[in-house]
């Protein structure tokens, strides 16, 4: 199984836990970190998951993000295909051109399930037609696990 996370899903890891909904999401990155670790899924990353990253202006958040990112086991790069599919995706949607990428760069590296914590997004995917699966992290962690 071949699994993206976008941004919003490593930066879950250092959001504020006293809301339940950031709490359950955080545990459930932490497990299929886990799960990565683990080599029972392959977490792919992309170019534009490091220019994010990378525009993090907290040092010790920036730190303990690519530290994780180096789980990832193969990168994409952006490539004027995967530019081409984001516009495709912008134009039959209301994705925003950041996460128009990261869809496009999961389909390209043949994702199995782009996951994130952004609800706009994820239901805006479900609207259109994709290549990869988006969904939220407990949402697919339960259908893993108890499916």
């Amino acid at each position: 199984m071949r699994i993206y996370l976008d941004n919003c899903c490593y930066n879950r890891l250092l959001d504020d836990r006293s809301y339940s909904q950031i709490y359950y999401e955080r545990n459930s990155v932490m497990l299929i970190l886990e799960l990565v670790e683990q080599s029972a899924i392959r977490l792919i990353g992309s170019e534009m998951l490091v220019r994010e990253m990378n525009d993090t202006q907290d040092l010790y958040k920036r730190s303990v993000l690519q530290l994780v990112y180096g789980l990832c086991s193969e990168e994409t790069k952006i490539t004027l295909q995967i530019v081409d599919r984001a516009e495709e995706i912008r134009h039959n949607s209301n994705i925003k051109y950041k996460d128009s990428i990261h869809l496009a760069c999961a389909e390209a590296a043949k994702a199995d399930v782009l996951l994130t914590t952004d609800r706009k997004f994820m239901n805006n995917c479900n609207r259109i037609n994709t290549y990869t699966r988006v969904l939220g992290p407990n949402q697919w962690l339960l259908e893993v696990l108890y499916l």
